[in-house]
Order: structure tokens, then C-alpha cells, then sequence
């Protein structure tokens, strides 16, 4: 019984050691949770990154998207380790079971409304010209009417069926219902190295906007930059980095090749070495391809950290906020609405991207519109809408076209007077803008004329006048000008 006893206790020691040691070799072959994921978005493509912790040998499994090939994975390790090999696997059972039996559901309905469909042409077919008595003749037709009836009704039932199962796939915005299985295996002449393996996700739409705040009682501008992010992914993260390029993933980055231009005959053969010349300068070293992507990561115009990413579903990114000091003053467009638009002149300390905006001013919504690029470090004007306190009436004085006596030249005269009235309690900036017409021709003149004078003229004919209008203060502008042809 003691040796009975004694064996049993050394076998479960050792099914304990083995079952240790399989534990260890599980953990030390096979690795599924990346320490780091980093997703990098271009106007034009994105890129999943995940960084992976090795030991010296081992194999990682990761999903990837369906479309992804192994000449389109690309890695980056220490140098003491080294990939040995790299397989994809894709089989049914990767699919997504929900959305691979509604799609199995609907090609079902949509086969059956196919052969409903088919069943009714050839209802139509029947020919009754042969059928010569009367019962038969009704009886046909009746039997034809309600099956044809029966079967439209059918159709219209399994349309709905199927405009419903579409309803749920659409819910699913675009998740990948397959995916494929990478597996790579390594080995490292030393522990605690990281392997970082980089795809390119195809099913990705980031649409960036603004929310930009007029407060006019600091005098101050607010930008939010955020984004809506769909990610078609095939898996969640609740911890990612998030890169977000403002220009083209593989953009031309270099100047178009030199092609000297030559008058009379072509000197070919010139052209040619000319040619030959410049390439060889542009070639790129033999791991330029290798390193372009980490070398284009540089240049991340936002880079945002610790982004929880849902797969399928629309992300809300808060992206950036910057306070600028606003210079407000109320323009008035007289060449055009007759009208007073709020105005704000800034300078940001960033750069901003074209893209659409919600405008508010004192934060009440005014507009959603187009934002035009904004440059860092330029003077630029950003408008908040009509600013009806300030009224603007116009009044024609003159408008006369006549000839001088010898009938030489002819004259024509326009003149209007503006009245601006300031409603507010307060004092307001004023810019009133109008035009005259400008001339390219020798014989044709243009003399302004403006009662008080304007604070400046352009060569485009933008003709300016800069003044403050107290609390209920008016102020009347005369404006107009004479064209003279003498042709």
C-alpha cells in the first residue's frame, strides 16, 4: 500500500511538472495580446500597427483584414531576432457567425423572389386561344389571376424581409465578416525584444470637422478640431495611439524629372543622357522602400493617445482646441448684399485642413458650412454671419450718360449715398467695402469719387472706408464714380 501510495504521489508530481512545462512552452510558442497598437490614418490610406513582446523563440498570432496579402505586411524588430516564417490562413470559420447567417438568410429571400419572379413570366405565357369551352377558359383564368396575385404578394413580403435584413447589416457599418489568421514565428538571440507588425486597413472613413466659437466678450476664438472615425476592424481597443496625417500616404515627393526644352530640331540623344543622368541621382537606396513608411510617421500632423476604437461603429474623436485672440469688426459688403456680416481676424499657431464647420458665436449655433485651409501664423478672417444691428440703407443719387460737346467722349456717372446705423449699445468696428470698375484700356478712365474719402483703393478696384459708429450713431457715405471713353 506505503509504495502503492508513494507511486501515485510521484506520478501526480510529475503530471504536475509536465503540465508546467506544457503551460510554459504555451506561453513561450504562442502570443495573441499585443503590448501596443497604433493606428495612422492618411488622407488616403491607414496603417494598423501592434507591437508584440518576445521571448527567443516563439509564434504570434494576430487577425488581420481579408484583403491582406503577406508581400503587404511589413516588420520591424530589434536586431538579435529575425523572422523565420509567415503564414495566412483564411477558412470559413473565421467569418462572423451573426452577420454570415443574415447574409445566408437574404440570398435565400432574394433566390425566392427570384424564381417568383420567373414563375410569373411564364404565368404569362399561357396561351387561352386554344381552350374552347367556356368553363375551362374561366376556370384557367381565375387559377392564373390568383396565382399571379399570390405570388406579387409573396415578392412584396420578402422585399420587406429583406430590406429589413439589410437594415441589421447596415448596423454593422461595414465589419469585416471575414478576416484571416497571420501567423509568425521568431527567434531572438536575447529576451524582452519587440516585434511591431504594420498592415494597411482598407475599411476605414475619417471625416474631420470644426466647432468654431466666436466669444465676443473676451475677444477670443475657439477651434475644436474632431473627427468621425468608422472602423470597419476586426477586433476593438480600448487602448490605442491614433496618428493623423494631413497629406497623402505615398504622395509625390519629389520634383518631376528635369526636361530641358529645346528650339528648333530635338537633340535626342542629349535628352536622353539628360534622362539617364537625372534618374540615377533620384533612385532611392535599397531599403528606401523598407524604411519610407517610418520615415513618413515623422511627419504626423496629430498624434492622439489612448483612443478607444470600436469596430463597426462611429468613433468620436476629439482631435485638437486652440484659443486665438480675434480682432471683431463688422463688415459690410456694399458691392454685393448691401448687408453687415460679423468678422473675426485671427492668427493660429497651427495649421488647419479644409473641412466642413459648425460656427457659433457666444456658443449659438449660426451655420454649418465649408472651412477654407487656415495657415499657422497668417492673418485670417473668419466670418459668423449677418450682424443685423448694424442697418445699411442705400439711396441712388445719379446715374447719367452723356457726350462732351464734339462728341469726342462719352461719360457715364453713378453716384449712391449709404446710411450705416449702429443699433447696438456699444461702440462697433466698421469696414465698408465697395468697388469701382477697373480699367485695362489706355482710353478708358475711371475717377472715384467719395464723400468722406476712403481709407484705401486697390488696383482690383476694392475701395475700403475703416470707421467707428458710437452706440445709435449714423454715418452717410456718398460713392461713386465716373467712366469716360474717349474711343
Amino acid at each position: 500500500m506505503f509504495t502503492f501510495m508513494c507511486y501515485n504521489l510521484a506520478l501526480g508530481e510529475f503530471m504536475k511538472n509536465l503540465l508546467l512545462l506544457s503551460l510554459t512552452s504555451i506561453s513561450l510558442f504562442a502570443s495573441t495580446a499585443p503590448l501596443h497598437v497604433e493606428l495612422d490614418i492618411y488622407t488616403n490610406k491607414a496603417f494598423m500597427s501592434k507591437t508584440y513582446s518576445l521571448k527567443q523563440l516563439g509564434e504570434i498570432t494576430t487577425k488581420v483584414p481579408n484583403q491582406t496579402t503577406l508581400a503587404s505586411i511589413k516588420y520591424r524588430m530589434d536586431e538579435q531576432c529575425k523572422v523565420s516564417n509567415s503564414t495566412l490562413s483564411n477558412t470559413l470559420k473565421y467569418k462572423n457567425p451573426e452577420i454570415y447567417a443574415l447574409q445566408q438568410e437574404r440570398e435565400k429571400k432574394v433566390n425566392q423572389v427570384t424564381a417568383l419572379v420567373v414563375n410569373g413570366e411564364l404565368l404569362k405565357t399561357i396561351s387561352l386561344e386554344k381552350i374552347n369551352e367556356v368553363s375551362k377558359l374561366d376556370e384557367i383564368s381565375s387559377y392564373l389571376t390568383k396565382k399571379m396575385a399570390k405570388n406579387l404578394t409573396l415578392i412584396a413580403y420578402l422585399k420587406k424581409e429583406i430590406a429589413k435584413i439589410d437594415e441589421k447589416l447596415a448596423e454593422t457599418n461595414g465589419v469585416n465578416e471575414r478576416y484571416k489568421i497571420l501567423t509568425t514565428t521568431y527567434t531572438c538571440n536575447e529576451t524582452d525584444k519587440n516585434l511591431k507588425i504594420t498592415y494597411s486597413l482598407n475599411s476605414i472613413r475619417y471625416t474631420p470637422f470644426y466647432n468654431i466659437n466666436a466669444n465676443i466678450n473676451n475677444s477670443s476664438v475657439t477651434i475644436e478640431k474632431e473627427a468621425t472615425l468608422l472602423y470597419g476592424g476586426t477586433e476593438n481597443y480600448e487602448n490605442i495611439d491614433l496618428g493623423i496625417y494631413s497629406y497623402r500616404y505615398n504622395q509625390n515627393v519629389a520634383p518631376q524629372t528635369f526636361r530641358p526644352k529645346y528650339l528648333g530640331q530635338k537633340r535626342e540623344m542629349l535628352f536622353a543622357k539628360s534622362a539617364v543622368a537625372m534618374d540615377s541621382v533620384q533612385k532611392s537606396p535599397t531599403n528606401g522602400v523598407k524604411n519610407r513608411y517610418k520615415e513618413l510617421a515623422t511627419k504626423s500632423f496629430y498624434n492622439i493617445k489612448g483612443i478607444k476604437l470600436m469596430a463597426g461603429k462611429k468613433n468620436i474623436l476629439h482631435v485638437d482646441k486652440e484659443v486665438v485672440d480675434a480682432l471683431f469688426k463688422t463688415a459690410i459688403d456694399a458691392y454685393g448684399t448691401n448687408k453687415a456680416y460679423m468678422e473675426a481676424t485671427i492668427k493660429t499657431t497651427k495649421e488647419y485642413s479644409v473641412a466642413n464647420a459648425n460656427y457659433l458665436l457666444n456658443q449659438n449655433p449660426i451655420a454649418f458650412r465649408y472651412m477654407n485651409r487656415i495657415q499657422k501664423d497668417k492673418e485670417t478672417k473668419i466670418y459668423f454671419g449677418e450682424d443685423e444691428h448694424i442697418q445699411v440703407q442705400k439711396e441712388l443719387i445719379k446715374t447719367l450718360d452723356e457726350k462732351t460737346f464734339f462728341g469726342d467722349e462719352k461719360i457715364s456717372t453713378q453716384n449712391w449715398k449709404y446710411t450705416i446705423t449702429n443699433t447696438k449699445p456699444y461702440a462697433t468696428n466698421i469696414e465698408f467695402i465697395t468697388r469701382v470698375p477697373v480699367s485695362k484700356d489706355a482710353d478708358i478712365k475711371v475717377k472715384t469719387f467719395s464723400k468722406p474719402q476712403f481709407t484705401s483703393q486697390n488696383a482690383k478696384g476694392k475701395t475700403i472706408w475703416d470707421f467707428i459708429l458710437q452706440e445709435n450713431e449714423s454715418k452717410n457715405i456718398i460713392f461713386g464714380y465716373e467712366v469716360s471713353n474717349s474711343k
